[in-house]
């Protein structure tokens, strides 16, 4: 019984130590895009449009999880006048994938939205496209989908 649970406890040793050893840590490009990630939800819950416009890319491709697509004039004038207000916003799952001059992320979210004085609360999936522009990092695209309850 000693010997078993001796082997376990070795065993268990060598395949933390395997996996610490094998998860590499994340580059300076994910690390960069995480913040960027921040800064987004930051702006989105402070309507803070000219964060936004920092942001986004000119061409930026914005899908709600209803389907309706948005620019980024048309994205950031509905916070602008009021009309889009986020409330809260909860994120996790966070991952980056980096392919040279772009980066994925993928993200599971709970937001709480008013829109046009209606109240969504959305649970759902996004993934954003950033790609590195000559003023550095930029979202390019937005798609969220709708987790079915």
């Amino acid at each position: 019984m000693k010997r078993i649970l001796v082997f376990a406890v070795v065993f268990a040793s060598i395949s933390l130590s395997a996996f610490a050893q094998g998860k590499k840590a994340s580059s300076p490009v994910e690390q960069a895009v995480l913040k960027l990630e921040q800064q987004w939800e930051d702006a989105l819950i402070k309507s803070d449009v000219a964060a936004l416009e920092k942001l986004y890319g000119d061409a930026i491709v914005y899908t709600h999880s209803n389907g309706h697509v948005d620019s980024k004039s048309t994205y950031i004038g509905a916070i602008k006048s009021g009309a889009t207000k986020y409330q809260t916003m909860k994120r996790d799952e966070i991952k980056v994938g980096v392919y040279g001059n772009a980066a994925v992320v993928t993200c599971h979210w709970e937001v709480h939205v008013l829109a046009n004085g209606n109240k969504i609360d959305t649970n759902a999936r996004y993934t954003h496209v950033y790609a590195k522009q000559k003023d550095g990092w930029k979202l390019v695209a937005h798609q969220s989908t709708k987790i079915a309850q």
